[in-house]
């Protein structure tokens, strides 16, 4: 618990809760004006896909953005490919990088299963009719990659609206009825599901029930996708009822964000569904949003932080508008140098060392408001890009912990090692810094400013240690470890410890170390539990901490009585 505390303090009063958010319009041309064209992002090359949709007639063609070139380009596919339609799903399947498409309706309605391999820029169909689900459109789908699986749920058909809930196999193109005994949403269509990666868990919300309820919904419910049980998420204050939204969860702000859509009017506010509070709110959005509008779609970029929606139908008519809403940035390029790179816990700079924690500092580094980041709970590893920020050293990408405009905190890579130099570079929104070169050490050790007692306590005249008692201190710059530490992974075995030889005097005495190795459950932290050496006079006593041939800085010390 104390190694989480350090990792609270080095990222300080960081909540996202308050971060304010800007929608940026990208395009209004390319693909034809159309509603229900379902979109999805490609993380490996940050373009996004366009398929079908309706016009003035359904549509199967297939449309690629480029983030990098702000333009749309139609893709050209010769063989087969999906029937023409609207109101279908599409998502991105990225272990194997492909677009799964699933139902729909044009002049009749669909339930068969196509992958778009982008690599081989061809169609083919993995589902065939009528294997599944029953035929439908206006249902919801998640992609499910921890457990390799796309996930559709409730719907429509001229026969009526659906609750059931099925999930379809990636590996073996098969389908299961996943549809639970007891309570379940009620049946509907024209809504949107997303995935909560981190509560592992699908987000179903509003839509139209005409039939089986009422039109438009409100409610909000989840499924546990490991105990396949839905709840219903009550709050207070929630958005007006509506269907034809858009939805995305943000993994960044680990919230719910909720765009337009139409009920008794038609919509242009923003609203944020936060699990932790199981609360609403309205974000702080900075500057104008879109007209009003509603037969979106939607995708969210995890490596950017960002959501973008396309399309629609507006006052004026069908739209092709493709916006952005994501946290605010000054639009200029990033700027850093090597005197702005220094250890996150002893704000030495000059060097680096494998695996250290860094604080860089400079202008226009990330989003105005800052956000702080969070171990993957499925991987147990750091992400290594943000909203709209990488950061690379070498060309290998670093993990961070947090980013604001004036700074980032990151994870320097082990594979480092053996360098003399390396080059720091950050992108933001596709804008790159200069090049920032700085020596690399095997070692380059800070420590946290703050020791804690055996009883828990954080150690302070107040809360002074007796000679002989345990302490624990934190520490980065460590360098290589045995066994060797992933960049950015906790440890997963036995705790790694430092390669070099480590030491800690206080005092000017050598104290005993009972332990020296990763902190549990950290990235980057090492942990010290050392013995009080016997006989130190009462009061502050200077702390040193030795790994190789470097030392920590001064100024960290302990309280003895």
């Amino acid at each position: 618990m104390r190694a989480i505390l350090v990792y609270s303090l080095l990222l300080g009063s960081l909540q996202m809760t308050a971060q304010q958010l800007s929608y940026s319009l990208l395009s209004a041309d390319g693909p034809s004006p159309r509603v229900d064209g379902t979109i999805a992002y490609d993380p490996s090359d940050r373009r996004i896909y366009l398929f079908g949709g309706q016009d003035s007639e359904a549509r199967n063609d297939l449309w690629v953005f480029s983030l990098a070139a702000r333009r749309w380009q139609e893709v050209t596919v010769s063989a087969a490919r999906p029937p023409a339609r609207f109101g279908h799903t599409m998502v991105f399947d990225s272990a194997s990088r492909r677009l799964i498409v699933f139902g729909g309706q044009a002049r009749g309605f669909f339930n068969d299963v196509w992958a778009f391999d982008i690599a081989q820029g061809a169609w083919r169909q993995i589902g065939r009719d009528d294997a599944g689900p029953t035929r439908r459109y206006g249902h919801s789908a998640i992609y499910d990659g921890a457990r390799n699986r796309m996930i559709i749920s409730h719907g429509f058909t001229n026969s009526g609206r659906f609750d059931d809930t099925w999930a379809f196999d990636l590996a073996g193109n098969t389908w299961r009825d996943l549809s639970p005994s007891g309570t379940r949403p009620l049946r509907r269509c024209l809504h949107h599901a997303v995935l909560d990666p981190q509560g592992q868990r699908m987000f179903l919300y509003g839509g139209c029930a005409s039939g089986a309820g009422p039109c438009p919904l409100g409610d909000l419910w989840s499924l546990d996708l490991t105990t396949n049980r839905w709840t219903e998420h009550n709050a207070a204050a929630r958005p007006p009822a509506r269907e034809h939204y858009g939805m995305a969860f943000d993994s960044v702000r680990n919230a719910l964000l909720l765009f337009a859509g139409i009920g008794g009017s038609i919509f242009n506010d923003t609203w944020e569904f936060e699990p932790a509070r199981s609360a609403w709110r309205q974000p702080v959005v900075a500057g104008p949003s879109p007209s009003p509008r509603h037969r979106l779609e939607t995708t969210y970029a995890p490596d950017r932080g960002v959501i973008y929606f396309f399309g629609g139908s507006t006052d004026s008519g069908r739209t092709n508008e493709l916006w952005m809403l994501g946290p605010g940035f000054a639009a200029v390029t990033p700027q850093v140098s090597s005197e702005g790179i220094a250890n996150a816990f002893s704000g030495a700079s000059g060097a680096v060392a494998p695996g250290e924690i860094v604080s860089v500092y400079g202008t226009n580094l990330g989003p105005l408001e800052p956000v702080s980041f969070n171990l993957d709970p499925l991987t147990g590893r750091l992400p290594v890009s943000g909203p709209g920020i990488t950061a690379t050293w070498n060309g290998i990408p670093a993990p961070l912990y947090f980013a604001g405009s004036g700074q980032i905190n990151m994870q320097v890579p082990y594979e480092l090692a053996g360098s003399e130099e390396a080059t720091l570079r950050i992108t933001v929104l596709g804008q790159a810094s200069q090049p920032a070169a700085i020596r690399v050490l095997p070692t380059h050790p800070g420590l946290f400013p703050q020791i804690w007692n055996a009883d828990g306590s954080i150690n302070s005249p107040e809360t002074p240690a007796q000679s002989g008692a345990i302490v624990t201190l934190y520490a980065t710059g460590q360098g290589i470890t045995n066994p060797a530490s992933r960049t950015g992974a906790i440890p997963s075995g036995a705790l790694p410890e430092p390669a070099a030889p480590v030491s800690l005097t206080i005092g000017g005495v050598e104290a005993e170390l009972l332990f020296s190795g990763q902190a549990p459950g950290t990235v980057g932290v090492m942990q010290i539990n050392a013995r009080v050496p016997e006989g130190l006079s009462s009061g502050t006593a200077p702390v040193l901490l030795n790994v190789g041939c470097r030392r920590s800085q001064t100024g960290v010390s302990l309280a003895v009585q």
